[in-house]
């Protein structure tokens, strides 16, 4: 008896150690999508999760249309609403769904915002109307419950080319991704403490498009067919929100790429079932935010940072007294920091005047690398040595000492300052040591080309002047990448 106990004890304890090994190797595997890259999906989720319990009175679902729209840091800083933007890149009605069945076992929203951007005709060739990639984005972070049980059970049942177990076994499905890991996979502690927006993903371009035209009252009357399923999630979505005493809200930001008959549709669905509708491609609605799609659009379909702002705003004045404000929450104060910060870096981007690029970069979440190409005796003028200087270099070494330059600035500190004739180069490390760089400067006497390699990628535009690299410790990717440099006597940023 004693030998069958011991048997049995080894053979638990092999299966709980079976089981730990598993679940690290699916958490590896797993795609990860932080604010180091674009949509930043992972983040999303993750963060929702930290969120004190009952704290959310506004939450918006929907696509990247929704992601790139709703800013709850807008929200809450202009009104003092709390809000939480659960959209990611092609999120179908289903997923929309279950996300909202998720949340409402943490938050107790009382209005709910939902783009109906993928009602209709997305992906063909999917019966989710959404790629698998993109289906298992919002499915794979959220946490295992009775919820998450239905929704994979749900997808698995429409698109019979996906398995329950691939999403239970993440190696299933992922077990080709061992040769791409990169540290996302490894620290994806470190990877999600960072402040959050919310859900919410800014979007800094401008598209310049002048073909958009908002929708004016001409007596349209003609009807897009949605997608049955995603219909079908639309009602359940619907009835959700009546049981559970929720406000739910119809919204479309301005978009091209459905016509006026898709939009019509939903504003059919919402007079029958006695919903709210706000269609920012309705002339009337479009004019009151103060939208001006060639400005506030980044393409065909989603709005831009100021197209957000303008969005966020209409809706923070169109709930009125319907949800509480709070004059001051924690945790939406230090995503205003964050939100404040990503400005910060956009205004970075765009800046065109070298000196004021410069004043710019007095940041201690910037790292910065330098490499000069060419004469550096003739690239700066003195207005540019002192936004050096200010930074904590020595630039006018440079005439002392010879034609090339190089420095190294991490979070305010030098890490490495040098001039001279011959080719120099540099290797360390920065944002504690996670991130390796080597850096060649070369003079016009030796006639090459310099470098700036963050690990192990080429940054520098390797023209003539002086090249820079500006990296974010905050946000964990490369800012930007300029070339100081003269033209007609005045320094110049090429981009």
């Amino acid at each position: 008896m004693l030998r069958h106990w011991k048997y049995a004890c080894k053979a638990v304890a092999f299966l709980l150690l079976l089981a730990v090994c598993l679940s690290g190797v699916n958490c590896v595997l797993l795609p990860k999508y932080y604010v180091t890259g674009d949509w930043p999906t992972t983040s999303t989720y993750l963060d929702f999760y930290n969120l004190e319990q009952d704290t959310v009175d506004v939450l918006f679902l929907g696509s990247s249309h929704a992601a790139a729209a709703f800013s709850p840091v807008e929200l809450y800083e202009t009104f003092g609403i709390r809000s939480y933007n659960l959209g990611c890149e092609q999120q179908n009605l289903l997923l929309s769904y279950y996300w909202l069945q998720e949340a409402l076992r943490f938050q107790k929203p009382k209005v709910v915002f939902l783009d109906t951007f993928m009602l209709f005709p997305y992906d063909e060739n999917s019966a989710l109307n959404t790629s698998e990639p993109t289906t298992r984005k919002a499915v794979d972070f959220m946490k295992w419950s009775g919820v998450k049980f239905q929704a994979v059970r749900d997808i698995c049942k429409i698109d019979e080319n996906q398995t329950f177990t691939s999403y239970l076994f993440p190696n299933e499905r992922f077990h080709t991704r061992w040769k791409g890991l990169s540290e996302n996979d490894f620290r994806v502690g470190k990877m999600s403490e960072h402040a959050t927006m919310f859900g919410f993903f800014p979007i800094d371009f401008v598209c310049g498009n002048e073909d958009y035209q908002p929708f004016a009252e001409d007596g349209v009357t003609e009807y897009a067919q949605m997608v049955p399923v995603m219909r079908e999630y639309l009602d359940r979505l619907i009835e959700l929100c009546r049981e559970e005493g929720i406000r739910p809200v119809l919204v479309k930001t301005p978009s091209m790429f459905y016509p006026r008959e898709a939009y019509n549709a939903v504003g059919a669905y919402a007079y029958e079932n006695d919903i709210e509708y706000l269609d920012f491609n309705e002339e009337e609605v479009y004019h009151q935010a103060g939208l001006v799609f060639a400005q506030d659009s980044c393409d065909t379909d989603h709005v831009n940072v100021s197209g957000a702002i303008k969005v966020t705003d209409y809706i923070g004045r169109w709930l009125g007294n319907l949800v509480p404000v709070e004059q001051q929450d924690e945790q939406w104060e230090k995503a205003v920091s964050f939100y404040h910060h990503y400005r910060k870096d956009t205004c970075l981007q765009r800046e065109t005047d070298a000196v004021s690029y410069l004043s710019k970069l007095q940041d201690e979440n910037y790292s910065i690398l330098i490499a000069s190409q060419g004469d550096g005796l003739v690239r700066l003028s003195p207005e540019v040595t002192e936004g050096l200087q200010a930074l904590g270099l020595h630039p006018e070494r440079v005439e002392e000492t010879g034609d090339g330059y190089l420095a190294v600035i991490d979070c305010g500190r030098v890490l490495a300052e040098e001039s001279g004739f011959d080719t120099m180069t540099r290797c360390g490390t920065i944002r504690d040591g996670i991130v390796s760089f080597r850096i060649t400067a070369v003079g016009a006497s030796q006639g090459g080309t310099g470098s700036i390699l963050l690990d192990s990628w080429e940054t520098s535009h390797k023209n003539d002047g002086w090249n820079l690299t500006v990296y974010c410790k905050e946000r964990k990717k490369i800012i930007d990448e300029i070339c100081l440099t003269s033209e007609d006597g005045e320094v110049v940023i090429v981009r």
